[in-house]
């Protein structure tokens, strides 16, 4: 053969497929795990103590074990293919090889400087080297192509452990990179918990092919993973049923996800569960920098590809919660292509079983997700019912026809996630507070289709009943039918005119409902030159109705002025009495807006054929009205009378009428208890004890 040309090796490969490609201990030492469980142990042993002494790292199993030969055409052979040279399973237990490319030792490098390897097969003696890192750099670095070989020290018979031992093999790490080895032995436990689908078979014989994990002394089980015990859903994957073991972790509601097939290829199956936590928070663990958002695809029992959502285009909400393992053995296929990178973090995307593994995801996360939002809505609902009594009960106080729609709107609310806790309960609040007011304006039909409405359409709809009147609610139901009574009396008993006039001047509702928040620059008993001057900086003393005073003037509108006379219950009042004076202070009120458009070179107001700026308006509160003969007059008359003026009558008996119609309409469909006012207010109260974060 001719020699004309040659391969070599630089220290780089060692370095990138080594070194470079695992950051951290986890990673590392379930490459031994996994040449654990390729040589048949029933146990596998780690002794984390990077902190102890000069610090080390022990990895001992009792599998098959290996031989001088052994040692040098397998482990010492970088990229030896097991699978092509051995078969597709072991020999004792014909379990499936884990292990494929031949590199996984190599990983040793990036936690250490120095690997000490001891193996011992069954009836011969131990064997053992020590390969150092900074040895083997010098000789693969030597300019003679003919000397790139390294010679890995032998172990000397008096240093060789294993010699008792039936067969197994024993890794030693030492001269540790401190930047790789941060994670706490916690931490390290739970990573190797959640990258191994063998943990169920630790309860086994030896000869039924137990497997066992150590850590320090202590058995590796699922209760290490730390992520079971969380979650509040889990989706079991087709006929994937959870172990004895994983049962008494799981304390979350189940569901199955039936069609895991994929069509045309039969063989072809997932197996495995996903599951979602209460909060997103819930899926950080304190004292490590992975969480359970790292949802792991397992392929003969082992990772394939770790971190499955940062490789789908899938954005709902649901991911913020999810977490899961994914079985999907038909990726590691030793028939087909290896599509697993070297630090077995991902695929290669153009693969086809990739494409169609991941669409299928895709298709299991949407519908997982639909059914999550179900039953969280359900969840959420029945929570608020259990914890705060008054809402289930202001749903039971409502006719038959009005319950549902309060349900459904109070389930919508229910659905929506990723919200604080204290937003929800907001939201509950407004959605009564917008049920009940939808109720007195007979508009409940805007309800019966809620649950097809978007978020963004539902806030919209909620977030203008946040804060009705700027007052709680349940004090609005409980005192305006009381004001309503209250003036009914003071009428009734013909109280001072100026007694009537401050008690209404005080509730600006019963003159129009518009005015529910009262109005800007209310006036009572002003004359127009004080007017003029506090209001518009003007002098209007010399105007002859600079005296005359107003009962009450409101800015109701940006430039709208609305005077407003009361006269006494008990008073009558004549046509061309009231005539006059309207006419007298609209045409007084005119004349301070043209001064003030004067004054700040402002256009100069509209007016109609009387003379009466636009601007002004003038209500006159009476009982009736009469004519020159001492008659009374009919509304329509006695208005047609003055509205040239701009001016209206507003009769008692109306005001109170059409008061009490409109605010008697909040407790229509509900008893004369005030249900909703005790549900909003026990809400209120519910939220000192709750929690900010979203879910």
């Amino acid at each position: 053969m001719s020699d004309e040309y040659t391969l070599t090796v630089d220290m780089a490969t060692v370095d990138s497929l080594g070194r470079n490609l695992y950051s951290n201990a986890a990673a590392v030492l379930s490459e031994f795990v996994a040449n654990a469980w390729d040589a048949d142990a029933n146990n596998v042993s780690i002794d984390y103590k990077p902190d102890e002494g000069s610090g080390s790292i022990t990895i001992t199993d009792d599998g098959c074990g290996m031989d001088t030969d052994t040692l040098n055409s397998r482990f010492l052979t970088v990229g030896y293919q097991k699978r092509k040279r051995e078969g597709d399973e072991s020999f004792r237990f014909h379990r499936k090889y884990m292990g494929r490319k031949g590199i996984g030792k190599l990983s040793a490098f990036s936690l250490a400087d120095i690997m000490q390897v001891e193996s011992k097969r069954e009836g011969a003696e131990a064997r053992g080297f020590t390969i150092d890192v900074a040895r083997l750099d010098e000789a693969i670095k030597s300019s003679d192509p003919n000397e790139r070989q390294y010679h890995p020290a032998p172990i000397s018979r008096d240093g060789l452990t294993l010699n008792d031992c039936e067969h197994g093999t024993k890794i030693v790490l030492t001269s540790l990179r401190r930047k790789r080895i941060g994670l706490t032995l916690e931490a390290l436990r739970r990573r190797i918990a959640r990258r191994f689908d063998v943990l169920d078979l630790a309860d086994k014989s030896e000869e039924e092919g137990a497997f066992r994990i150590v850590i320090n002394g202590k058995p590796v089980t699922y209760e290490d993973r730390g992520d079971l015990q969380r979650l509040e859903h889990i989706w079991y994957l087709g006929n994937f049923s959870p172990s004895k073991e994983q049962q008494n972790s799981i304390k979350a509601e189940h569901h199955r996800v039936e069609d895991v097939s994929f069509d045309g290829h039969p063989g072809w199956k997932l197996s495995g569960w996903i599951g979602t936590v209460r909060r997103p928070s819930d899926r950080a663990f304190s004292d490590d920098t992975e969480s359970m958002k790292n949802i792991i695809v397992m392929a003969r029992k082992r990772p394939i590809q770790e971190g499955l959502l940062d490789h789908l285009d899938f954005n709902r909400n649901f991911a913020s919660y999810v977490t899961g393992q994914v079985q999907a053995d038909f990726l590691d296929d030793s028939q087909q292509d290896d599509i697993a990178t070297s630090d077995r973090q991902r695929l290669v995307e153009s693969d086809e079983r990739v494409k169609a593994f991941n669409e299928k995801m895709k298709d299991i996360f949407n519908r997982a997700s639909d059914e999550w939002s179900r039953a969280r809505s359900d969840a959420n609902t029945k929570k608020l019912m259990a914890d705060i009594p008054e809402v289930a009960a202001w749903v039971d106080s409502l006719t038959e026809g009005l319950r549902k729609p309060a349900r459904d709107l109070i389930d919508r609310v229910s659905r929506i996630n990723g919200i604080p806790e204290a937003d929800r309960r907001s939201l509950y609040q407004s959605s009564i507070m917008a049920f009940t007011r939808l109720v007195q304006r007979d508009d409940i039909e805007k309800l019966y289709h809620v649950g097809e409405l978007s978020t963004e359409q539902l806030l919209a709809i909620l977030t203008s009943y946040k804060d009705y009147e700027n007052m709680e609610y349940a004090q609005v139901v409980r005192t305006r039918l009381e004001v309503i009574d209250k003036l009914e009396s003071m009428l009734k008993a013909n109280e001072l005119e100026n007694a009537t006039r401050d008690f209404v001047s005080d509730n600006p509702w019963l003159l129009d409902p518009a005015w529910e928040r009262a109005t800007r620059n209310a006036e009572k008993e002003k004359a127009f030159r004080t007017i003029g001057e506090e209001e518009y900086k003007l002098d209007f003393s010399s105007d002859s109705e600079s005296n005359s005073r107003v009962d009450i003037k409101y800015l109701t509108a940006p430039d709208r002025e609305t005077i407003v006379e009361f006269k006494r219950y008990g008073r009558d009042i004549k046509i061309e009495e009231i005539r006059e004076q309207v006419w007298r202070y609209a045409e007084a009120m005119t004349r301070i807006l043209e001064k003030d458009d004067a004054r700040t070179d402002r256009a100069e107001g509209r007016k109609n054929a009387s003379g009466i700026d636009e601007r002004v308006n003038v209500l006159i509160i009476v009982r009736r009205v009469l004519d020159n003969r001492g008659k009374p007059m009919s509304p329509g008359a006695a208005n047609a009378q003055v509205e040239m003026f701009r001016a209206k009558f507003l009769y008692f008996s109306d005001m109170l009428a059409q008061s009490r119609e409109r605010y008697q309409e909040f407790v229509k469909g509900v008893s004369q208890k005030d249900y909703a006012g005790e549900a909003i207010q026990a809400i209120e109260s519910s939220g000192s004890a709750g929690n900010a974060e979203n879910i």
